[in-house]
């Protein structure tokens, strides 16, 4: 997967940008798109109208996905001190990073899953009247 630097602008204007950044194949991104809620944004209502996205969200969702997540590793679980309160010290840092990651990812997951089920929701509605 690409790192952005600073040369990548924030808004990236088709889909060859949008997998550029992402280290991914244009059907791939496409493909996330549909399945995994890639922030990918369209210009008319079409499903072949012309795409953008923010490199921010794109970041965000990098973060926060499944998708991605499957080549993270979990850090080393919790072991008795080793008698060295510095390498202590930097394993239980590194350990409540994760942990704090980890809780703002749920939270937002949780968010944009309640989102999707007001939308669903509202539908449903729509349709019985």
């Amino acid at each position: 997967m690409a790192e952005p630097t600073a040369e990548w602008p924030s808004r990236l204007n088709s889909w060859k940008e949008i997998a550029s950044h992402l280290g991914r194949g244009v059907r791939t991104v496409q493909r996330w798109e549909r399945e995994l809620q890639l922030p990918v944004h369209r210009i008319g209502t079409g499903p072949r109208s012309p795409v953008y996205a923010l490199t921010t969200e794109l970041n965000f969702w990098i973060r926060t996905s499944e998708a991605m997540r499957k080549s993270q590793h979990l850090p080393p679980p919790l072991k008795p001190t080793s008698g060295k309160p510095m390498e202590d010290s930097h394993r239980l840092l590194s350990n409540i990073q994760y942990l704090v990651r980890a809780v703002a990812e749920n939270s937002v997951r949780q968010r944009r899953q309640a989102e999707i089920m007001q939308k669903r929701i509202l539908e449903m509605r729509s349709r019985i009247r």
